[in-house]
Order: structure tokens, then sequence, then C-alpha cells
């Protein structure tokens, strides 16, 4: 294109062509031009062989001609980008600042050599050396830094795939393919151990599973490369971006790559926290060499999904656990414990019955407890369905509530009292605090014998601060003995990142308990 621009203007302004041999050159470099892209169109081989050779003679053509016009004054000056930006988009900053060396060393002896010709600008020749100077440390910064970059995806579609509930190889491999323009590919893994790679193979045909018994891969260096087996060429960049070249049958097993139907494509390693492997793609349209680093980026990519599918089958995994062992605990320090409560007033009614005493008022009253019991179930369910915040004073009234009925249920005495109830509290906290309610009136009561229970509440800094103090036995040891920690209100307390303090001598015993309300902490 440079070459036919040069070609045009000098025709139609053929003042400054004052030589018939520019002509010759400008048509020469135009067949030569020509010839090389009708030659590299579609062989990346040969586009790879050709870059440092038609390099070179880029150099050289453009210095000539643009030195046969006008010599160091030619309009075409400018042209000296293209060979600064091909070292920069091929190479690495080495091969820029080479190129730029050359160039300015080719202007500045150009202009020396025709200084005496005419009339010689200095100045002209100083700011000209100055821009092609500018020019080549942009250009050299860039391709510094371009050994930083990485190619991204669109966020949406990453995403997407991540959210896909396919198998996560099959995900990952139509994502690759996607976005490369491969019409068909596999990804094989080594999941078990030794050489037994598999995994999914998409093409026009479907989806169906490849496996091999040894790996593709023979050369480790080679962590993505361009291959073509019918004519044995592989071709990968090494992290400095020079090309290196090797016979497909050094760097592949040919009879592996054949039976999973690869001719000429991309092959990029994969490594996940779990899986590693290969992705292989062929059919790609205009495949060049840039598709070496695409291909990095790609396996990079792919072992991205891998290691987020692991990671949120095993998030899923540890929440199911959990929930299963929050349900466990809610239903033992509420459903449980009320039915042990109702265990012995039945019992006591038994014996109250064997006496010949009339019993209709405790059964109406048992009645009552377990109507109060189920309201306070599907008070329990309604709360995990609501997704805000509580006001502490409604918080502590549904608690009174609560230990009333405890206190009918265990027969003891039970007192709610909050110093501040302005505060808000999470509807998930107000399930604890309940709980912990339950729980700690009956440990008093079974275990400590207790007949009076007082509950303190106070949020402080954040922090919201439970107390519950009873008249029971206690235990022997002295202050902050703890012989053993209620099982149940310690795990509630730790799950909920708080803490917990057991305070006990003969004749009282305190729990004291403290929970974040936000932040990490929280």
């Amino acid at each position: 294109m440079l070459g036919v621009l040069f070609l045009a203007a000098s025709l139609i302004d053929p003042e400054p062509a004052k030589q018939q041999s520019t002509y010759a050159l400008l048509l020469s470099y135009l067949v030569f031009a020509s010839a090389v892209a009708i030659a590299t169109w579609r062989n990346w081989w040969l586009d790879a062989r050709l870059a440092l050779p038609t390099h070179l003679v880029d150099m050289a053509m453009f210095t000539a001609i643009v030195f046969s016009i006008n010599g160091y004054t030619s309009p075409f000056f400018l042209f000296f980008v293209l060979p600064l930006s091909a070292a920069t988009v091929r190479w690495s900053w080495r091969e820029t600042a080479l190129t730029a060396g050359a160039l300015i060393a080719l202007y500045l002896a150009a202009a020396y050599l025709v200084a005496g010709t005419g009339t010689f600008e200095l100045q002209r020749v100083i700011v000209r050396s100055g821009h092609l100077v500018i020019l080549s440390l942009l250009l050299i910064w860039f391709g510094v830094h371009q050994r930083f970059t990485r190619l991204f995806f669109r966020i949406d579609e990453f995403e997407a795939r991540l959210g896909s509930q396919d198998d996560p190889g099959e995900a990952a491999l139509a994502f690759a393919m996607k976005v490369a323009g491969a019409p068909a590919g596999v990804l094989l893994l080594n999941r078990s151990g030794g050489d037994r790679f598999e995994g999914p193979r998409i093409t026009g045909a479907g989806v169906m599973t490849a496996r091999i018994d040894r790996p593709l891969v023979r050369d480790p260096a080679f962590s993505a490369f361009l291959c073509d087996v019918p004519r044995d060429r592989a071709l990968t960049r090494q992290p400095e971006r020079r090309a290196r070249f090797a016979r497909a049958a050094e760097v592949i097993d040919i009879d592996a790559a054949r039976q999973i139907g690869l001719d000429e494509g991309l092959i990029a390693e994969v490594r996940s926290g779990t899986d590693s492997g290969w992705l292989v793609l062929w059919g790609i349209a205009d495949l060049s060499v840039d598709y070496v680093d695409f291909g990095r980026e790609l396996g990079r990519a792919v072992g991205a999904i891998l290691d987020r599918h692991a990671l949120v089958s095993a998030i899923e995994i540890s929440a199911a656990a959990n929930t299963r062992l929050s349900i466990a605990r809610d239903v033992h320090d509420s459903i449980v414990q009320f039915l042990a409560g109702a265990a012995i007033r039945i019992e006591a009614i038994k014996r109250a019955a064997k006496s010949g005493r009339n019993v209709a008022s405790e059964l109406d009253d048992l009645k009552r407890l377990l109507v109060e019991e189920q309201d306070e179930i599907r008070g329990f369910i309604h709360a995990l369905r609501r997704a805000r915040e509580l006001e502490l004073g409604e918080s502590v009234e549904e608690l009174r509530g609560l230990a009333k009925r405890l206190g009918d249920q265990w027969s003891v005495a039970c007192d709610v009292r909050a110093r501040d109830d302005t505060a808000s509290i999470p509807i998930r906290l107000q399930l604890d605090l309940q709980h912990l309610l339950r729980e700690a009136v009956a440990n008093a009561v079974r275990h400590g014998g207790a007949d009076r229970i007082d509950v303190d509440i106070a949020v402080d800094d954040g922090v919201l601060r439970l107390s519950f103090a009873d008249n029971g036995s206690g235990f022997d040891g002295g202050t902050r003995c703890v012989p053993q920690e209620p099982r149940s209100l310690k795990e509630r307390v730790e799950r909920a990142h708080g803490s917990l303090r057991l305070d006990s001598r003969p004749g009282s015993t305190t729990i004291s308990v403290e929970l974040p309300l936000a932040g990490t902490s929280a």
C-alpha cells in the first residue's frame, strides 16, 4: 500500500522524481511486496520465516526511496514509521531498538552524502532526526511494556460461561472456540495421573469424549504453538517474542494428533489447581503467528474457568454442610428443647392423674404451649424469608414473649431487659438470640436446677452484648471455672464470629456473649 502511494505521488507530481531509477525502484518494490503478500497470506510458517529478511529489505528500500526524492527534505520521511511499527508488533523492544538505531544511522548517513549536492539545511536534518529519535523511544517503550499486557475478554461473556451448568470442560472448550473462531477443538486433561488424557471434543458432528493414552506434547518449551501435521511444522514464540521453528514430530505425538483429528491448528497448555492438559483448536481461518500469544491467554482463561468451577463446587458443598449443621442446631435449640420440656410436663401430668387430681387445666396449658410453639416455628420460617434488619426494641419484645413461654414450659422465672433498644440488628442475629435464649434456659434448669434467669441485652460500639445469669447450683472450682462450655451455645456464637465467657460459682452461673453487628468481624 505504501509502495502504491509512493508511485501515485511521484506520477501526480513528477518534478521531484528527476531520475527514472526512482520509478524502477518503486515498481520493483511493488512487485516484491505483492509477491510476499500473496505467498504469506495464509501461510503462517512462511510469514514467520520471511519476517526478518523482508524487514531488512523494507528498511533499505524506504531509505533509498525517501532519499531518491528531494533527499533529506523528502516529503515521504514519515514512512520510516513502517519498519519501526513492524518491529514493535513482530518482536520485542530489543529488535525495535536495533531497527530504530539502524534507521537513524541510515538517515544521517544519507543526509551526509547528499549534503554537498546543494543547499544543506542543518536545522531540518536535526529536527527530523529528533522526530525519528522520539518516535523510536516511544515505540521502544511500548515494546518494553508489551510483555506485561494481557488479552482480556468481555466480562459478561466470561461470566456467562462461568455460570453455565454444563460440564466445566465442555463450557471452557466452547468458550475458547468461540473467541478464537475455531469450528473444532478438544480439551485434553490429565485428571487421574499417569499418561492418560481425556476431555470433550467439539466438532460440527456434535460433542463427544476424546481419549489418548500418552502425552500429546513432547517438548515442554512449547507451551503455546502453531502446528501443521501434514507439513511437519511447529512454530512458537519465546517470552522475548522470538520465533522458534521445529519439526512437528519433535514437538508432538503425531499419532495422538491424528487420533483427535488435528491437522493444522493451535495448541496451548492449560493448568488449573486440579487439572493440567492441552487446549487444541483447528480449522481457524486466517491462522497467524499472533495466535501463539493469543493461545497462551486462552489457556489461562480455560484454566480460570476450571478453577472457578472447582471453587464454586467447593463453596456449594461447604454451604450445604453449613446449612445442614445450622438446621440441626436450630432444630435442637428450638423443637428438641421444647419437646424435652413438654415431656417433663407430661410426666408431671401423669403423676398428678395417678394421684386422682384433675389435670384438665394442665392439659389445656400444655396444649396452649404446643400452639404457641407452632406459632414460634412459623415465625422462625417467616424470619428466614425476611431480608432486612430488625429494630432492637422489636427484637426484645419477641424475646420477652419467648421468655414467658419458656418460663411456663420450664416452670422458671425468666426476665429480659434491654439498656438501649434504638439500635438495629440483622434478622439472622435475631434468630440466633432466640435459640441462645432457649438453650440457656434449658441448660440452667436441667443442669443447674435454676428457678430464675435474668437476661440483659445491650448494644455498644457495634457489638451486641448478651448476658444470661441464673441462680442454679453452679460449678465448684472458683470464678470463671469452665468445666465444660455449653457446646450448642458455643457453636452458635462461634458461627456468628462472637465470643462466649462462662463465669460460675456455687449458687450462680453467668454466660456472657458478644456478637459483632457489622463489618469484617460480622
